[in-house]
This record gives C-alpha cells, sequence and structure tokens, in this order.
C-alpha cells in the first residue's frame, strides 16, 4: 500500500513540473514598439522579456513596425513575450 502512494505522489510531482512549460506557446506578432519597452500588437499590449534578442529590439527599434516571433507566457497581471527572433515591417 505505501508503494502505491509513492508512486501516485512521484507522477503527480512529474505531471506539476511539465505542465507550467505546457502554458507557454510560440506566437507570431505584429505591431510596434514602444517607449517602455513594449510590443502593442492587435490592441494587446506585451511585455517584451529581458534577452539578447529583446534587448536589441526595445534598444534600437521603437515605433518601428515589427513582425515577432516568440514564446508567450500568460500571466494573471499581463503578457510577457520571449523574444525568438524578429523582423522590421514595411508600412
Amino acid at each position: 500500500m505505501g508503494k502505491f502512494f509513492l508512486v501516485i505522489f512521484t507522477i503527480l510531482i512529474a505531471v506539476c513540473l511539465f505542465v507550467s512549460p505546457a502554458l507557454a506557446y510560440r506566437i507570431t506578432l505584429v505591431g510596434e514598439v514602444n517607449d517602455n519597452q513594449q510590443l502593442v500588437a492587435d490592441n494587446e499590449i506585451y511585455d517584451i522579456d529581458s534577452n539578447a534578442v529583446g534587448d536589441d529590439l526595445v534598444i534600437n527599434y521603437i515605433a518601428q513596425k515589427v513582425k515577432v516571433v516568440g514564446v508567450l507566457r500568460d500571466t494573471r497581471e499581463n503578457k510577457i513575450i520571449q523574444v525568438e527572433s524578429f523582423e522590421v515591417v514595411e508600412e
């Protein structure tokens, strides 16, 4: 009986560890970078996560229309995108 509960407990821990990455998913957005280091696309505001590509985007492409590919994490307070790549879109 003790082994049974140990197996169930181990499975529950494994499920909990794998659920949170499943809540993040890859997305492509087209929008404009504002001066608050955010991407505004489809009337939604996305905070840009700090990494090399995201930092380049928010420093060098403010007020430009860009196509961004990244991983979106939706928290209760805001939407955060970790930028994997981007390109400037001609208007």
